[in-house]
C-alpha cells in the first residue's frame, strides 16, 4: 500500500502578517483621506455664491461668492445659489372685463443682490423663491386686465402693458418673503392671445371698418369733384355772361357813336341793323377785310387775299 503524502509545514512569521495588515490599513486610510479631503473643499462658480449650513451648530454662513473655493466640515452642507441674471417666462390666463379669456405672454428679468442672498435662503430654503414670483406675477396681471374689455386691450394695448409692468416690478419689489433681494428687474409682456373665434371677428370688424373708411373717402372725393364742376360751371357761365354784357355794350356805345357822327335822316335803324351785320359777318368771316352792301340791302363780301384765275 502507498503512503499519502503530508504537505510540509511552513511557519510564517507575525510579523509579516501584521505588516500586510498595516498595508492595507495605510491604503484605506489613504483612501479615506482623499475622499474625506474632497467632502472638504467646495468649488464656487462664476456668477455663483455658496452658502454653508452646519446643522451641528445650526449655523448659517454669509455667502461666499465665486469663482473661489471653500473649506468647510464633511458634516456641512454646501448650498450652491446662482445669483447673476435668471429669468421666468409664462403664457398666463387671464380675463377681461367682458370675461374673454386671454393668453398673456410674459418675461421677467433679474439678478440677485448677494447681500441678501442669506436672507432669501432663510425664507427660501428649498429655492423655489421663483414660485413667489410666478403667484404675484398671476395674480398682479389679473387684477389689471379685469378693468378693460378684451377690445380695450387691443385698442389700449400700451396702456395696458405699462401697466401691468409698473405693478408687478412694484409688487415683487416690496414682497417681504423675497427680502428685496431681487435687482436689475426687468418685465417684458411678449403678446396677448386671444380665441381664434374673437381674433377672426376683429378682423373681420378692422376690414369693414377699412372698407368704410375708403368709402367715405370715395364718397367726399366724388363731392369734392361735383362741386368743383359746378364751380367751373358757374364761373365760365358767369364769365360769359360778362362777356356778353360787355360785348352789348359796346356795340350799343359804338352804335351811338356812329349816329353822332353821320347825317341820320330818320335812318337810324338802317344805320344800326348795318353795324349788326358787320359784326356778325366778321365772326362768320374774320378774314374778309371788304364789305360792299347793294342797293338792295344785300352785302356782298370780297376778301383782300382772293386771287383772280
Amino acid at each position: 500500500m502507498g503512503q499519502d503524502k503530508v504537505e510540509p509545514y511552513v511557519h510564517r512569521p507575525v510579523w509579516s502578517l501584521a505588516k500586510t495588515g498595516l498595508i492595507a490599513l495605510a491604503f484605506i486610510l489613504i483612501i479615506l483621506s482623499i475622499v474625506f479631503a474632497l467632502t472638504m473643499v467646495v468649488s464656487v462658480g462664476v456668477g455663483h455664491a455658496v452658502i454653508l449650513v452646519d446643522p451641528v451648530l445650526r449655523s448659517i454662513s454669509d455667502p461666499i461668492i465665486g469663482p473661489t473655493y471653500a473649506v468647510k466640515a464633511p458634516w456641512v452642507s454646501a448650498v450652491n445659489i446662482y445669483y447673476a441674471t435668471d429669468s421666468y417666462e409664462a403664457t398666463v390666463p387671464n380675463f377681461s372685463s367682458d370675461q374673454l379669456e386671454m393668453q398673456i405672454e410674459v418675461l421677467v428679468r433679474w439678478s440677485l443682490d448677494t447681500s441678501k442672498i442669506k436672507d432669501l435662503y432663510n425664507n427660501y430654503p428649498n429655492l423655489n423663491y421663483k414660485k413667489a414670483i410666478e403667484s404675484i406675477l398671476e395674480e398682479t396681471m389679473r387684477l389689471i386686465t379685469k378693468n378693460y374689455t378684451a377690445l380695450e386691450t387691443i385698442e389700449f394695448r400700451n396702456i395696458v402693458r405699462d401697466q401691468i409692468e409698473k405693478a408687478v416690478l412694484e409688487e415683487l419689489q416690496t414682497e417681504s418673503s423675497l427680502a428685496g433681494a431681487l435687482m436689475q428687474l426687468e418685465f417684458d409682456l411678449k403678446n396677448i392671445g386671444y380665441p381664434e373665434k374673437y381674433t377672426s371677428a376683429i378682423e373681420d370688424k378692422l376690414v369693414a371698418e377699412q372698407q368704410k373708411i375708403q368709402a367715405d373717402f370715395e364718397r367726399q372725393k366724388i363731392l369734392i369733384l361735383a362741386n368743383a364742376t359746378a364751380q367751373e360751371i358757374i364761373i365760365k357761365a358767369s364769365g360769359e355772361a360778362e362777356a356778353k354784357v360787355i360785348e352789348a355794350n359796346a356795340t350799343r356805345e359804338a352804335i351811338e357813336l356812329i349816329l353822332t357822327s353821320v347825317n341820320q335822316d330818320g335812318n337810324e335803324t338802317r344805320i344800326a341793323e348795318l353795324y349788326l351785320w358787320v359784326q356778325a359777318l366778321q365772326r362768320i368771316a374774320p378774314e374778309v377785310e371788304i364789305l360792299i352792301v347793294g342797293t338792295d340791302g344785300i352785302p356782298v363780301l370780297i376778301p383782300t387775299n382772293s386771287t383772280t384765275p
